[in-house]
Formats: C-alpha cells, sequence, structure tokens
C-alpha cells in the first residue's frame, strides 16, 4: 500500500467507522449544542476534510489518470458519509427538540441522506399482482410472508447510491481537461523568449519559501532555509501590520483583529501553512529584490520591481492547478 493509499485510509476511517470521533468545540463539554454550534462545527469539519483532501491530491504522481480517477472516487465517497453523518446530527437535534429520543434515528428513520428523487429511482419495485375474481385461500400449512428487512434495503440503497456516485466521478475525471498538463505546456511556452526554465519545487507546503531560497542561492549565492525565511517574513509582517492586515479577512468577511493577525503570523512561523501574495511582498523587502511571478493566462506579476530595480529579480512560477487544489510555486532558471 503506497503513502497516498494509508492516508486515504486513515481520513475515510476517521469518516466512516468513527464519525462522532470529533467533539463538540464548546469551552464545557457538558454544554448541549445549539443548531448554530452544530452548523458552524459542521462548517469545520468541512474545511478539515478539504484541507485533508488537498494534501492526498498533492500526492498522486504527474500524468497518472489511473491514481488520479481512484482518488476522485475514494474522496467522492468521503464527502458522502462526512455528509450523511452531519445530516443525521441535525435530524437528531430537531427530533430531540420535539422531545423524541435522538439515538432512534440512526437505524429506523427513513431519511438516509438521500434525496427524494434519488430514493424513488433506487427502491425496490414489488411485482404487480395480478387481479382475482375469488379471494385466496392461504394454505394452513404455508410459510408466513417474512417483513421486509428495512435496514437491508436502506443498506442497499446506499450502496447503490454510492456506486453511482463513484461512477459519475469517475466518468468525470476521463472527460476533464487534465488542466495541469496544459497550464505546464502553457507556462513553458511563455518561458521560451525569456530564455527561462521550469526548477521543480516539492509541494510539501512550503513551496513559495523554498523557491524563494533557491532563487537566493542561484542569483545570489545566498543560502536560506524554508524556516528561516518563515521567520524573517513573520518577522517583517509583525513589524508592519498596517501593510498587510486591510488584505485579511475571516471567513465572516470581518477584517482580521490584532489576535486574528498575530495568530496568522504565528503560522506563518511554525506551520506549513502555504504562502501568498502578502508573504511575497514581505520577502521582496526583506531581501530588497524585485520579485517576478510568471503564471498561465495572466501579465507577470512584478513585486517593488520599481523600488529595487537595479537589483536582479527572483523569478517564479505560479501554478494553479499543477496539484488540482492546491497551488503551486516552482523556481525559474536562466537558460
Amino acid at each position: 500500500m503506497t503513502d497516498m493509499d494509508q492516508q486515504l485510509e486513515q481520513v475515510a476511517s476517521e469518516i466512516v467507522n468513527n464519525p462522532t470521533a470529533i467533539k463538540e468545540t464548546t469551552s464545557d463539554d457538558t454544554k448541549e449544542e445549539t443548531l448554530d454550534d452544530i452548523l458552524s462545527r459542521h462548517r469545520a469539519e468541512e474545511r478539515d476534510l478539504n484541507n485533508k483532501i488537498i494534501g492526498l491530491r498533492k500526492t498522486i504522481p504527474k500524468n497518472n489518470k489511473a491514481k488520479k480517477r481512484e482518488m476522485t472516487s475514494r474522496i467522492s465517497d468521503m464527502e458522502y458519509h462526512l455528509k450523511q453523518k452531519q445530516q443525521l446530527e441535525i435530524r437528531q437535534y430537531h427530533a430531540k427538540q420535539k422531545g423524541l429520543d435522538p439515538n432512534s434515528l440512526d437505524d429506523d428513520n427513513d431519511d438516509d441522506g438521500i434525496s427524494l428523487d434519488t430514493l424513488n429511482r433506487l427502491k425496490v419495485e414489488e411485482d404487480p399482482i395480478a387481479p382475482s375474481s375469488s379471494p385466496t385461500v392461504k394454505p394452513m400449512n404455508a410459510t408466513p410472508s417474512k417483513k421486509p428487512n428495512r435496514a437491508k434495503l436502506k443498506k442497499e440503497r446506499r450502496e447503490q447510491e454510492m456506486q453511482r456516485l463513484r461512477e459519475e466521478a469517475e466518468k468525470e475525471a476521463e472527460n476533464q481537461v487534465d488542466m495541469g498538463q496544459l497550464e505546464i505546456e502553457s507556462i513553458r511556452e511563455l518561458l521560451v523568449p525569456m530564455k527561462l526554465r521550469v526548477q521543480e519545487i516539492t509541494a510539501d507546503g512550503h513551496c513559495l519559501y523554498n523557491a524563494i531560497g533557491a532563487q537566493l542561492e542561484k542569483r545570489y549565492n545566498e543560502k536560506e532555509t524554508y524556516q528561516d525565511l518563515r521567520k524573517q517574513t513573520a518577522k517583517y509582517m509583525r513589524q508592519h501590520p498596517d501593510d498587510f492586515i486591510p488584505f485579511l479577512y475571516k471567513d465572516n468577511g470581518d477584517l482580521f483583529s490584532a489576535d486574528d493577525f498575530e495568530m496568522y503570523c504565528n503560522d506563518i512561523e511554525s506551520t506549513a501553512r502555504w504562502g501568498g501574495q502578502l508573504e511575497i511582498l514581505a520577502l521582496s523587502n526583506i531581501k530588497q529584490v524585485p520579485i517576478h511571478v510568471i503564471q498561465m493566462g495572466a501579465p507577470v506579476i512584478k513585486v517593488n520591481d520599481e523600488i529595487y530595480q537595479d537589483k536582479q529579480p527572483l523569478k517564479l512560477a505560479y501554478h494553479k492547478h499543477l496539484y488540482s487544489l492546491g497551488a503551486h510555486y516552482n523556481s525559474l532558471l536562466d537558460i
């Protein structure tokens, strides 16, 4: 089993085999969750799953369509099971508000999270009964007909729905344009007249800092680790908060507070938080060099080109589609 497969199994197991493993986010474990608390936790669970999916997709080898189809199918399974878990929790909440036993919904509730249209397509059809002019006499030794096993029928419906989702996901993956390959070819065409070539940087969350480090070593013979560059970036941003806070927003649309900004800088310094334009601006000012970013379908972004016009720019390639949901930076070297 590959590392990617092991990661998939771990994430899937968390959702499918232990869907209630995520604890409530309240400060008091005994406090009853409100509907807003539940919905807020669901959004956090979805973000957490999405982040895990981003990391998993970054491990797919380039141009491996079989792995991409397998990944798409299994991710569809994980998303489906998380949706099922969340819908059950909401139904249990409403049942509790009505004075019903919420645990009774686990097995016996007919609403299994599948839409009515889907249920109509998947329901078991009974054979039509031929009309009879006389009543049917049941033999005395006849075996009583068994009631349909509702749990079994629900399981079969779920399995059919899951299979349909897998097939749709695989079909969609097969028909999709390989945007990653298209982007690579487009960027290479842009680099030809610039006499540049791509230097691959590992996709591990530190790609911006490693790409800047590779550029500094190649163009200025200056060696910097990604850890050092992260610390310098966080320090500079803390020293110049007014240059950055106006461009940082929370999920609800509010601007960052001072505490939010401090947490953001802490993440830059000590985690694999992905770097973007704000971090590029900070790095440009720290090293007092311009930074050029080449990307598909857009003009070259030139950061501080006029301020440090006597300096040789650091040159990066920005890939939006190379690793599916995760953006990526590569270093660019002269030919």
